[in-house]
């Protein structure tokens, strides 16, 4: 149990919260065990990244919530099959994705410095991409 004097904030709104006289018929070891648990629920409340929005869509009001941070749970949840190999073909597409953007990208820098690795040879995406500004 923390002295009244080095209590963290959560710990003294939970005790303006409880009524005195039961916080009085508290044991110091039940007191310990109540501070701990407010302190554990309240420290995993807390986010790098906290992106709470509401908005509406179609008559209805919908909500998004994006929350990153640090896991501090004692234990750890047991994932799914479904949920790994979801996971697993999510950041696939995600490294493909990428993959795919960066290799375009060297290749339209190839093609305007007119580096020819293949002669006579070419994907056609660079004169695709000069066609554009002549409409």
């Amino acid at each position: 149990m923390t002295s009244p004097q080095t209590r963290p904030p959560a710990i003294e709104r939970f005790y303006a919260q409880l009524d005195p006289q039961i916080s009085e018929e508290l044991t110091p070891e039940q007191k310990a065990g109540v501070e701990k648990a407010v302190l554990a629920i309240t420290l995993g409340a807390r986010h790098k990244v906290d992106i709470r929005r509401s908005f509406p869509f179609f008559g209805k009001r919908f909500y998004l919530v994006f929350l990153l941070g640090r896991d501090l749970r004692q234990q750890h949840r047991q994932e799914s099959t479904l949920s790994r190999i979801l996971l697993t073909f999510l950041l696939l597409i995600a490294v493909l994705f990428v993959t795919s953007c960066i290799l375009l990208t060297l290749y339209m820098i190839k093609s305007a410095l007119g580096i020819d690795i293949f002669h006579n040879f070419h994907v056609g995406i660079w004169d695709w991409w000069l066609s554009l500004k002549d409409r």
